[in-house]
């Protein structure tokens, strides 16, 4: 079995599925405007999809990932329960205006992009076929442990560690690059090696577990997925029942694991104590799913009764009270564009540079969201609730369709066809959680800090990665017949 990778949407059948959403929410009462508001945003978007190049482009994974995550689950499982698409929503006849308005944004920018982009990306072929098994795993040895070593460096390396730390992205991308490697020099027959199985156990316990991450834990898998699927790999059945076990350990145990548990840590707990209290609570996954749902049992919610996981799988609730504030006359002006620009400069320049947290202060506008003190947590937006906020239809039309013609001009221009090379599907792994979830200012940010982590993964991997693979796999004359 192989799994999907879609390169575009027949029309004709997101017609029919759009059809048939639009019958089954008039049967559920849905009122008339918004199912038809669903039906354009389905069908534009699908537009959209095809003409920014489907999942072989970036621009076609931003635009798939902000269609399903923000608006299209939301709407299927809202059908699956029988409820009213329109129902539970404070404003919800902007809300599908500011969706259709979006998706129409996402085809202007998909066709400016498309007539200037490059064809073929400038780091396409940047990386040679014989050195992939050692950056892969010169990728794993410098991710784990490049901080320690520049940290010997002493205060002199303090900026470079911070620098470094934030650009770090060489695990995930150690984990692509292998999978690639494995694929092809079995000729399909392999996707996982020794050294790929460690650092997504590394990964996975330090980086999720740890620190209570969803993104974390569920990041190792989708960067082993993401090469399965675009090299069109066949999986076994084993293969196939083990990743629906693993999904189903994330999804039943893991995610209420990291959203309750990251509420209640105690911060001023030893680390020996802060581990047992994760141990605690992985120990009786029954019971904290139990607690989970009580926690959560009263939080605003899309469906008429709170759906565990279902609930981070659509936008459509949370962007509902921000653009609702909105229309209250709470139009927030343009200023996150500005300081998302600004924060880009590096901390060595601008020292006291502040921590931009604009969910936390939506979340304070909207009231109720959290505590009044609470300037830490923040609240996930789309970026078309973003853009409404910022400036109503001028941020929709207007401001949100210039800044993702320039976002997918440069990330097709820098990386062509995305299954081509490992940093090209390194950049669908961020895209999958910029896109539904980091705003409009998300955008801004995977433009400028994001090509930064992009462009140094892909320069480390193909130029220096090699040589810390020497420690673990010789010299290359000596390790070449293994390799």
């Amino acid at each position: 079995m192989r799994l999907p990778f879609p390169e575009r949407v027949p029309l004709n059948r997101a017609a029919l599925f759009a059809a048939a959403l639009f019958i089954i929410q008039t049967l559920e009462g849905t009122a008339l405007y918004f199912s038809v508001g669903c039906v354009a945003f389905l069908l534009i978007a699908a537009l959209a999809f095809n003409v920014a190049g489907g999942l072989t482009r970036a621009a076609g994974a931003y635009i798939f990932f902000y269609s399903l995550l923000v608006v299209v689950i939301g709407l299927c499982y809202k059908a699956f329960l029988g409820e009213p698409a329109d129902s539970n929503l404070l404003d919800p006849h902007t809300d599908i205006e500011v969706y259709v308005g979006g998706a129409t944004s996402l085809l202007v920018a998909a066709l400016l992009s498309r007539r200037f982009a490059r064809k073929t990306g400038l780091l396409q072929n940047i990386l040679k076929e014989s050195l992939m098994y050692r950056a892969s795993v010169g990728c794993f040895v410098f991710g784990i442990g490049g901080a320690f070593l520049i940290a010997m460096l002493g205060k002199g390396g303090e900026g470079l560690n911070s620098a470094f730390t934030q650009l770090n992205q060489l695990l995930p991308l150690g984990i692509i690059i292998g999978v690639m490697y494995e694929i092809r020099q079995s000729g399909g027959k392999r996707s996982t090696n020794f050294f790929i199985s460690f650092a997504t156990v590394f990964y996975f316990f330090f980086y999720g577990l740890i620190a209570f991450s969803k993104q974390g834990m569920l990041e190792p898998m989708v960067c082993w997925a993401v090469p399965v699927c675009a090299l069109r790999f066949r999986l076994s059945l084993l293969q196939i029942g083990s990743s629906l076990l693993v999904a189903f350990i994330v999804f039943y145990c893991l995610v209420p694991y990291s959203q309750y548990g990251r509420s209640r840590l105690d911060k001023t707990q030893s680390f020996s104590q802060q581990l047992d209290y994760r141990l605690s609570l992985l120990e009786h996954p029954d019971k904290l799913r139990t607690e989970y749902k009580e926690d959560t049992a009263n939080d605003a919610s899309y469906y008429n009764k709170p759906q565990g996981f279902w609930d981070r799988l659509q936008f459509i609730s949370v962007d509902d009270g921000l653009i609702n504030i909105t229309d209250q006359g709470k139009v927030f002006g343009l200023s996150p564009i500005k300081a998302t620009l600004f924060n880009t400069i590096p901390h060595f320049i601008w020292p006291n540079k502040p921590n931009l947290n604009y969910g936390n202060l939506y979340a304070h506008e909207m009231g109720g969201a959290m505590d009044e003190n609470d300037t830490s947590t923040g609240i996930s937006f789309s970026p078309t609730s973003e853009a409404y906020h910022m400036a109503k239809w001028v941020g929709v039309l207007v401001i949100a369709p210039l800044i993702w013609a320039l976002l997918f001009f440069v990330l097709d221009s820098l990386f062509g066809d995305i299954r081509a090379t490992p940093w090209g599907l390194l950049a669908l792994v961020m895209i999958s959680h910029s896109a539904p979830e980091g705003a409009l200012t998300g955008a801004i940010s995977l433009l400028t800090f994001g090509m930064e982590i992009l462009i140094f993964c892909a320069c480390f991997a193909a130029w220096v990665a090699p040589f810390f693979a020497i420690p673990i796999l010789g010299s290359p004359r000596r390790s070449s017949a293994a390799v």
